[in-house]
């Protein structure tokens, strides 16, 4: 008896080993096929900034971009907007995010590239001063420092000021002084009198006593801080790939307004660096400006201020924007 229920037994072992052999290579085998329908984008961040990376460490931790059957593969270059379109025709990347001054420039100079959705419609930047310099007004005579020549940040302060009634070389001077660490450095070391910060980097100097001169986004309201930029050659070789990711980041932008928490809880699951508490502080001066819609007034009233002849038409496409925002 013993033998026989030892013998039934080791028969019921061998028809399990058996259907696991015969089930493992088809799970391996659906799981391949699961990946391999993925359809892969390289796409260039212009920006470590919390601002930039977080509707895509969102989409990517929520699954939105997998739902649209993509696998994003992100990469942060810090540079301008000028680097971010020889990325996209040089091949290297399919879209990028990036701040719109360089990429309206290179555009109006025939760069094979074109704005498919916005992305920050509000410039996210606010105007930092010295302890010496307590009021916008004591700005004059002094120095702005921003990140270099023909950046965004250039511009930015450029925009605002002016707007102010400050003239650039009578009333202040510009000075390159790069990244974010560097021009905090130069501030702090009295190299600079005064410089633009994003919102998840201008929490520490204002805990410290440094003084908020300006808030950019609100002097000039209706120009965008980022948007989402394609390569020509890609939108022609896979139209419906671009609509997917608008798609997907419409999907992250509407939960990051609506779940900052959870938001949040997603950086740190993807690794976004940074202190999760400052993250959340700066997300309530930027969440509401996350859009991948944009309109085309917003586009010409960029091309006003930068001086750039042409109709929006010529710089955005809005083909890919309205297909993802149809209504099913």
């Amino acid at each position: 008896m013993i033998n026989r229920a030892r013998t039934n037994a080791e028969c019921r072992f061998h028809m399990v080993k058996i259907s696991l052999l015969r089930i493992v290579p088809w799970l391996f085998l659906c799981a391949t096929a699961e990946a391999a329908e993925l359809r892969t984008i390289t796409l260039g961040l212009v920006s470590p900034n919390i601002s930039t990376q977080l509707p895509v460490v969102v989409a990517q931790q929520a699954g939105y971009f997998k739902e649209e059957g993509l696998n994003v593969h992100s990469v942060t270059i810090a540079s301008g907007g000028t680097l971010m379109v020889a990325i996209l025709t040089s091949g290297h990347a399919d879209l990028v995010v990036s701040g719109v001054a360089a990429i309206m420039r290179a555009i109006d100079r025939g760069a094979p590239v074109t704005v498919v959705s916005g992305y920050q419609n509000k410039i996210d930047f606010a105007l930092i001063g010295s302890k010496r310099v307590p009021r916008l007004e004591d700005l004059r005579g002094k120095t702005v420092g921003v990140t270099s020549a023909g950046s965004f940040s250039e511009f930015a302060v450029l925009e605002a000021l002016k707007r102010r009634g400050f003239v650039r070389d009578k009333d202040y001077k510009l000075l390159a002084a790069g990244s974010t660490q560097l021009r905090i450095g130069a501030l702090k070391g009295g190299k600079v009198d005064a410089i633009p910060l994003s919102s998840g980097e201008r929490h520490t100097l204002e805990d410290e006593g440094y003084p908020v001169l300006l808030e950019v986004g609100k002097v000039v309201p209706e120009i965008p801080f980022a948007v989402a930029v394609a390569a020509k050659a890609f939108t022609a070789k896979d139209p419906d790939l671009v609509v997917r990711f608008i798609r997907a980041l419409g999907k992250s932008m509407q939960f990051i307004k609506t779940n900052g928490d959870k938001a949040i809880q997603l950086a740190v699951a993807g690794k976004l660096r940074g202190n999760p508490d400052t993250q959340r502080r700066a997300l309530t001066y930027f969440a509401q400006d996350l859009d991948v819609d944009i309109e085309r007034e917003n586009i010409a009233a960029l091309l006003s201020a930068l001086g750039i002849k042409g109709e929006p038409e010529q710089f955005f496409d809005r083909t890919y924007l309205s297909r993802a925002t149809a209504k099913p």
